[in-house]
């Protein structure tokens, strides 16, 4: 009978430390907001009226281009690209999403297509999941 109240005692203690050490880190995390990280601005005026490549070079290196555009971007703070024509564009899959958004099955239908299975919405929110 003495080990099932030691067992049944230690069990509602470690219960009791778990709640309070909950409570606490909540307090602490509610009164400590991070602040957000400033963005940098852009130099110039960025274009996303139309694409940054020609189609064919998009449809056979864009998640070349993308992940470059994640490496500088998030490494390094560069978030604009300059296209060969001298167009600047915002480094981020909403200037790709700016104008093949309208078709919410743009890129699945794609990789389904070529069978691969992109990472990019492991951190972005999924077009097919926006309203």
């Amino acid at each position: 009978m003495s080990i099932k109240k030691n067992h049944i005692i230690f069990s509602l203690l470690a219960l009791l430390l778990l709640a309070g050490s909950y409570a606490f880190m909540h307090v602490v995390q509610a009164a400590d907001p991070v602040p957000p990280t400033p963005r940098p601005a852009a130099s110039a005026a960025i274009d996303s009226s139309k694409c940054i490549m020609p189609t064919a070079y998009m449809k056979a290196n864009h998640m070349r281009v993308l992940h470059e555009w994640r490496n500088s971007s998030v490494r390094d703070g560069n978030r604009v690209h300059v296209a060969p024509n001298g167009s600047k564009f915002d480094k981020s899959l909403n200037t790709c999403l700016g104008c093949h958004a309208n078709n919410r099955l743009f890129c699945f239908n794609c990789h389904m297509y070529a069978n691969v299975k992109p990472k990019c919405w492991n951190c972005h929110i999924s077009p097919m999941e926006t309203p």
